[in-house]
């Protein structure tokens, strides 16, 4: 079995090297809830594990309780989830309701499945209560804490076991749910779990180019001449003081490449030690030491 955590808002800006060298293998990061709320650290969390070579779920926490809602909240999910690219995705399961609540449960499901494989987070209680045998068409992520083997009623086995609600790790605010995940379900990610991490860095480059700048790119991770020239267009906006994703991506660039010292520099912004740091990066791979990110810098980073 493999340890991992999720987390939420709740946690705050969390440090996933801390979570790594705890010796975690996975994240699941809140992503939505209901058909309105956003988790303002998703995008963040899941940009950071993925960077870490973490596997990492999306989660939306449930407040349907018709068909009709469920579907409305799963394409909510789907609209704020898809551009982080999770490994795979859950619906939280343990709103208040009443009867059968598998068909709507499966209709959130199968829509969110459209993102990654989808599982169905859920405690033994609300199992027996409100669904029947026709939601193990999906995996199982079961919470159920003070035993040595979870009761995981209609499955034949569970794909995550969260086993404790009260882990802590230094320096990561608030309580950690603590969760271990099976080596068959961990297997079945192999496609998805190890991905060139130059593509992967690539493809959230080109959905912050979307996001802020209205870029228009397909999210492929190729930097082709598409995704160059919406590069250029914004080399004339990216100077001292312009905060966005973008310099985000450029920040975290440099600091794996030992530019640039965590934190040094404020995040997401344009300020002086990310734009030294630019600098000699260009004065290394002989380019002009001007701090400006033409296409011949940005080739550096998307490159190497």
């Amino acid at each position: 079995m493999l340890k991992g955590v999720d987390i939420s808002n709740l946690n705050g800006p969390v440090n996933m090297d801390l979570i790594k060298n705890a010796g975690n293998s996975f994240v699941i990061a809140k992503a939505t809830e209901g058909s309105t709320f956003v988790d303002k650290y998703y995008e963040r969390n899941i940009r950071n594990a993925k960077a870490l070579g973490l596997v990492t779920g999306a989660y939306h926490f449930g407040r349907f309780t018709t068909i009709a809602k469920a579907i409305q909240e799963a394409n909510f999910f789907k609209q704020i989830a898809a551009g982080a690219n999770p490994d795979f995705v859950v619906l939280d399961f343990e709103q208040q309701c009443s009867g059968d609540m598998t068909d709507a449960c499966l209709a959130c499901l199968d829509t969110i499945s459209a993102i990654a494989p989808a599982l169905i987070y859920c405690n033994p209680s609300y199992i027996k209560a409100y669904l029947n045998s026709k939601i193990t068409k999906h995996p199982l992520w079961v919470a159920h804490y003070g035993v040595s083997y979870p009761n995981i009623v209609l499955w034949n086995e569970y794909a995550i076991w969260q086993y404790s609600e009260k882990g802590q790790i230094p320096g990561i605010g608030g309580y950690l749910d603590l969760n271990y995940m099976s080596e068959d379900f961990y297997k079945s990610l192999g496609g998805t779990r190890q991905p060139d991490p130059l593509v992967e860095q690539i493809r959230a480059l080109q959905y912050d180019l979307n996001s802020e700048y209205n870029a228009g790119l397909v999210v492929d991770g190729v930097a082709g001449p598409a995704t160059m020239a919406a590069l250029k267009g914004i080399q004339n906006i990216i100077v001292k003081g312009h905060k966005s994703y973008v310099v985000l991506w450029v920040q975290q660039k440099l600091q794996s490449y030992g530019y640039l010292k965590k934190d040094s520099y404020e995040e997401k912004v344009y300020d002086e030690p990310t734009f030294q740091a630019v600098t000699n990066l260009q004065k290394n791979w002989g380019r002009p030491t001007d701090g400006v990110l033409r296409p011949e810098t940005w080739s550096i980073f998307l490159n190497n």
